[in-house]
């Protein structure tokens, strides 16, 4: 992830409001801020061009030059990164052609998403679910068939597993939780304001709060006790859910591995269920 873009994220909570708005113009214009100059930057953000001059140095570069530089070598490696992953009408030579430039876009955010995995705070994450007496899984929109991946899965490991209804409902279910539970919210883009509000509700009642997001933009990330970027770039009309699951598996198989004792015993239970309702076909392929 290019440096400017990881101080705007570590850095936003301590930002005045007037900075707030310049930070979220250049996350949100990342082919457009790089060009502007402080009075450009200025009127598009709708501050003073002395607070663009304060954000620079807020931001650590030397003056406004230098932090315009280092916006333009990001936005290059961008270009750098993507530029073969164009929209398939642009360059495509064939529907073969669409279907490979999709399949390289998903090996690509799976590896973005694999590099940018602070493993310290992955391990965490996971601690904290395992502590936690309920697990609640918050999602809504495209978000979803995710999130339900996610909570059938933990159903395997925990009791204690919840999803939050994307429904009225919800205010409810969010209204019960305590210090002692956990929230994961998944949201990409577009993000769900209905996921944040329940997501900041869940933070303010005291729960620890795990975000699964896909972009420095997201608004989870400011009430988030722990984050994890997947990437959900495509070249098609829909953005990919690919890196997204990759990320959930490698959750499920950390906590599955802390939790193995338990697992083992659980499924167990689970299977002997399966046996009793003949849940599974006991079709045999013909021999040859």
């Amino acid at each position: 992830m290019p440096d400017i873009y990881h101080r705007i994220s570590s850095q936003r909570e301590q930002m005045s409001k007037s900075q707030k708005k310049i930070a979220n113009f250049i996350i949100e214009h990342p082919n457009q801020a790089p060009f502007l100059n402080v009075e450009g930057l200025a009127n598009a953000a709708d501050v003073s061009d002395a607070t663009i001059v304060r954000f620079a140095a807020f931001m650590g570069y030397r003056g406004f030059p230098e932090m315009q530089l280092a916006l333009q070598n990001a936005m290059q490696e961008q270009l750098n990164a993507t530029e073969r992953f164009k929209h398939p009408t642009e360059e495509a030579q064939s529907e073969d052609q669409d279907l490979y430039a999709i399949f390289l876009r998903d090996q690509a955010n799976i590896q973005e998403t694999m590099e940018a995995i602070d493993m310290q705070a992955f391990h965490a994450a996971a601690d904290t679910v395992i502590n936690s007496k309920r697990i609640f899984i918050l999602a809504n929109r495209s978000a979803v068939s995710v999130a339900d991946l996610l909570h059938y899965h933990l159903s395997f490991i925990f009791e204690n597993v919840e999803i939050v209804e994307p429904s009225d409902r919800a205010i409810d279910q969010i209204s019960t939780i305590r210090e002692d539970d956990a929230l994961i919210a998944l949201s990409f883009v577009r993000y769900s304001n209905h996921t944040l509000r329940l997501f900041q509700m869940a933070k303010d009642r005291g729960a620890k709060a795990i975000a699964i997001t896909d972009g420095l933009s997201s608004p989870l990330l400011t009430a988030a006790d722990y984050s994890f970027m997947a990437s959900s770039k495509s070249p098609s009309l829909t953005h990919s859910l690919t890196a997204p699951i990759s990320l959930i598996h490698a959750f499920i198989a950390l906590i599955g591995k802390e939790k193995a004792a338990d697992v083992k015993k659980r499924l167990r239970t689970i299977e002997e269920a399966w046996r009793d309702f003949n849940v599974f076909s006991n079709f045999k392929p013909p021999s040859a």
